[in-house]
């Protein structure tokens, strides 16, 4: 897990792969406020791929904690504060779901122990498929609404 601001994006993790570093050169060269929700943005067929989202946050109580096999996400948010919820893999309790091969997807039980990430306008969280997270949670307890990317990168 990487958590960062686009602005300070790091060449040692930039570097650690070519799709990786394509995705941030996407993200720094594209005006973010102008995807809009539920949008779909192709960077590299499916290699490398973009989904705008905008939402109201939510108790962490009523989040899931999901996992990726196929994909890492960068979720950057473009507006309104969010708080992430990680833990890794291996932690995280019985899946309640099982693994959706379409959705790329694994809802789990809530763990025992997770670290909360609040991200900010130009905050970002990247999520390899060994983390667990939790996302479109309140910050202070406060619904808002919120707008950001998920750009998804095969692995």
């Amino acid at each position: 897990m990487i958590l960062d601001n686009l602005a300070a994006t790091r060449a040692a993790y930039e570097n650690m792969d070519e799709r990786l570093s394509r995705a941030f050169d996407w993200l720094r060269s594209t005006d973010l406020a102008t995807i809009a929700p539920d949008q779909k943005v192709v960077i590299d067929g499916d290699r490398v791929y973009a989904q705008g989202q905008s939402y109201e946050t939510i108790d962490p109580a009523d989040g899931r904690f999901e996992a990726h096999r196929n994909y890492i996400d960068i979720q950057i948010m473009v507006s309104g504060t969010e708080v992430m919820y990680w833990t890794p893999l291996a932690d995280l309790p019985v899946a309640k779901t099982p693994y959706s091969y379409e959705r790329d997807v694994v809802f789990f039980e809530e763990p025992s122990f997770a670290v909360p990430l609040t991200l900010r306008a130009g905050d970002f969280a990247v999520f390899f498929p060994s983390d667990g997270h939790k996302p479109k949670c309140r910050h202070n307890n406060t619904a808002e609404k919120v707008h950001k990317i998920v750009v998804k990168i095969a692995v």
